[in-house]
């Protein structure tokens, strides 16, 4: 549990966070300016600047995954009795990433701004790569099986995984994008970036013709 001081100063760091273009303009300095503290409260409470990112980046995260997770429920309660439709979980899975990204206020410039915290971080507390919650997405896999059960989990894994890629270029590197798709890609058009984002996952998880699917033979991938 945080105390109020804490909690100012992480209210404090998720803003400049959010307005920032470039993670140097995130300073101890700043943040306590922000706050109207001094840079060994935050010390204090976090032990350095990066830490505190951290914990900006977890309660982000949390608050990104909890809308994923909602949506999924939503598709899974209009389905009922049966089971949302490939279309309808991807659709769960991406719409918070699209939309987050072309809308400033939510915050998912914290995410890039933390991924280089992350890769530059020799601080375990910083760089412990369980910030990012796989469970979440083996519910969706969970949820994937069910809507193609002619695919094996393993398999269902890669394709979420090509997604995922796909949804992370479409999103960073939106040049390559209108290189690639022209006037089919334009991130200032969310509803249209998803429904192609969703249109060519879908395609992933079509039903193959009989005898035309090879089977993964590695090893499965550990529980998480």
């Amino acid at each position: 549990m945080t105390t109020l001081a804490a909690d100012a100063i992480l209210q404090a760091a998720t803003e400049l966070l959010t307005e920032a273009k470039a993670l140097d303009d995130v300073t101890v300095r700043k943040i306590a300016l922000r706050v109207g503290t001094s840079h060994t409260a935050i010390n204090y409470h976090f032990g350095n600047r990066d830490r505190l990112l951290r914990r900006v980046m977890e309660r982000t995260y949390l608050r990104f995954n909890a809308d994923r997770l909602t949506r999924l429920q939503t598709a899974r309660f209009r389905a009922h009795p049966n089971h949302p439709s490939v279309a309808d979980v991807l659709d769960a899975f991406l719409e918070p990433s699209v939309r987050w990204a072309s809308d400033p206020s939510t915050g998912y410039r914290i995410f890039r701004h933390f991924d280089l915290v992350y890769k530059m971080s020799s601080d375990t507390a910083v760089s412990d790569p369980n910030l990012f919650e796989v469970n979440v997405h083996r519910q969706f896999i969970e949820a994937l099986c069910r809507a193609a059960p002619w695919l094996t989990e393993e398999e269902t894994g890669w394709r979420l995984f090509a997604i995922v890629g796909m949804r992370h270029l479409a999103i960073n590197d939106p040049v390559r994008g209108q290189m690639l798709a022209g006037d089919l890609f334009d991130l200032r058009d969310p509803e249209a970036l998803l429904a192609h984002l969703v249109k060519a996952g879908e395609a992933l998880f079509e039903q193959p013709r009989a005898g035309s699917v090879r089977r993964l033979s590695v090893k499965a991938p550990r529980a998480v």
